[in-house]
């Protein structure tokens, strides 16, 4: 299994640098100002920053919320090697072609197509 799973409980992990990343990524998709995000979380700017930075690690409880102001599904604030399961050492071609996948359609907003990808997916 990766490190990426079994770093310790309190210190902050590539995960958690990730899901800063994704979570700064969702957050200038729509418009909204880091001061923004904290005062609807009720967190000050500073705290923010360290999540966005991967700095400090986020709760379940704030992940979600960051998720439902986002307006983004939770598992799109979490890297693709996190819900791939991680790997332990190089990525087989296998792993890059599912990342590869989740990406694209990450970036998909229209119904209708997400739709016809899941029904395509879903002939193999």
């Amino acid at each position: 299994m990766s490190t990426v799973l079994t770093a310790s409980p309190r210190k902050v992990s590539d995960a958690d640098r990730g899901i800063g990343q994704l979570v700064r990524q969702a957050r200038r998709r729509v418009g909204m100002t880091l001061d923004d995000l904290a005062k609807q979380l009720g967190l000050s700017y500073q705290q923010v920053h360290k999540y966005e930075n991967g700095t400090n690690r986020i709760s379940a409880g704030t992940l979600a919320a960051i998720a439902n102001l986002l307006a983004v599904p939770i598992d799109h604030l979490f890297p693709d090697e996190v819900l791939l399961g991680g790997t332990d050492g190089g990525d087989s071609e296998i792993d890059r072609m599912r990342s590869e996948v989740s990406r694209v359609t990450r970036t998909i907003d229209d119904p209708k197509k997400l739709e016809a990808i899941i029904t395509i997916l879903k002939t193999f």
